[in-house]
């Protein structure tokens, strides 16, 4: 009996091609208003990707974050990660006037998410704020759901910024009214 070795090579060739089917090229998505579904221009998607370092005592570390915003269409392409270790960690979509989405996390008010799968034409769909909601509330719920890239979210940033604004005025208004 004959047997057949792969060898090298075609060890190398599977290797490969299970190393690339785990990995994320360009992605599109949608941004929509969940109750209108019309799309939302000016939406901030934010995807951060991790990775586990370490033996033994690990630790996880931002591998790649990438920011984006929606066009009048309510569409943005983005790249993904070209590495098989690379896990991701972290979707955030945000427009002001509207309720962080987070696949992390779920802001009073919202469903909670059960099926998010990061893929190709994937819709988001935001719920507006609501006047009974508390912005101290959502940008306590915004610093939790986005992720530990602190310093490579500029475009969330930006637009958390603009929350803590409203937060500020909100407690302002608390403490003059005790």
């Amino acid at each position: 009996m004959k047997s057949k070795f792969i060898g090298f090579p075609g060890a190398l060739l599977m290797l490969s091609i299970l190393l690339l089917t785990s990995c994320n090229g360009t992605i599109t998505v949608k941004v929509v208003d969940e109750e209108t579904g019309e799309p939302i221009e000016g939406a901030v998607v934010m995807v951060e990707w991790t990775i586990t370092k370490g033996i033994g005592l690990t630790h996880t570390d931002s591998y790649k974050v990438v920011e984006v915003v929606t066009d009048k269409e309510g569409k943005a392409e983005m790249s993904g990660v070209y590495n098989p270790f690379a896990d991701l960690s972290s979707v955030a979509v945000y427009k002001k006037g509207y309720v962080l989405w987070s696949n992390n996390d779920v802001f009073k008010g919202s469903r909670m998410l059960t099926n998010f799968e990061w893929k190709n034409n994937y819709t988001f769909k935001l719920n507006r704020f609501k006047p009974e909601y508390s912005y101290i509330e959502h940008t306590s719920f915004i610093s939790r759901s986005t992720g530990t890239a602190h310093g490579d979210k500029k475009l969330l940033d930006e637009a958390y910024y603009w929350e803590e604004l409203e937060a500020s005025k909100e407690r302002d208004k608390r403490r003059r009214q005790q």
